[in-house]
């Protein structure tokens, strides 16, 4: 089950989420995702798990055939629901990432934008697993994260003896949390599609990977 502290924040984070995607120097990234994900997407039927607030959801939408973007926490969800995109084919439900057997719909491909890097070093291969059984034979994953930029990325915090880390987050209202944010290597994350997919493909930008494959 997605972890409820975290859940909190991200709840309470919503109406702010935003604005991260703004930031003057993550601006190259974000155009070259903002073409790679929906040529990526093209002519599916995308599950997108953890849509947050939509802003991916809206590049998906463009390309895609059906798009159902799932959340566990309602206020982002809310907030994608509320959005205008460019073809009325996108439909929204509130999902636990970990249960995605209970999202119905028929799919040929996934899309999850910044949540591999809130999972748990142990979870990753029952998170794919999950992912890879709601897909038909010759579907398409796509996967994008941050990668730790010193200077740019929140300073790491803490680090648990299974090697997972860790941050402190602060609120508008000045409240702070310690989120799980990893930060996995290219060998990481090859190694752990083995097993459910094939042709792992890894786009290293200066501020985020971009992770392909074919179940």
């Amino acid at each position: 089950m997605t972890d409820v502290k975290m859940a909190d924040y991200y709840e309470r984070r919503a109406p702010h989420y935003d604005a991260v995607y703004a930031r003057p120097e993550r601006q190259a990234d974000i155009r070259t995702l903002q073409r790679l994900i929906p040529a990526a997407l093209t002519g599916r039927d995308v599950l997108e798990v953890a849509a947050g607030t939509g802003y991916w959801t809206q590049f998906v939408s463009a390309t895609a055939n059906t798009v159902v973007a799932t959340d566990y926490n309602p206020a982002p969800l809310a907030i994608a629901a509320a959005r205008e995109y460019p073809r009325a084919n996108v439909r929204f439900g509130r999902a636990d990432a970990f249960a995605l057997d209970q999202v119905a719909g028929d799919f040929t491909a996934a899309f999850a934008g910044f949540w591999w890097s809130h999972l748990r070093r142990s979870d990753t291969d029952r998170f794919l697993r999950g992912v890879c059984a709601r897909m038909r034979p010759g579907s398409a994953v796509v996967i994008v994260d941050n990668r730790y930029v010193d200077g740019s990325s929140q300073p790491v915090t803490r680090t648990d003896q299974a090697g997972n880390t860790f941050q402190r987050r602060e609120l508008p209202d000045g409240t702070t949390t310690e989120i799980l944010k990893n930060f996995p290597t290219a060998t990481e994350l090859r190694t752990a599609v083995d097993g459910h997919g094939s042709a792992p493909d890894i786009v290293e930008l200066e501020y985020y990977w971009l992770l392909t494959f074919t179940v």
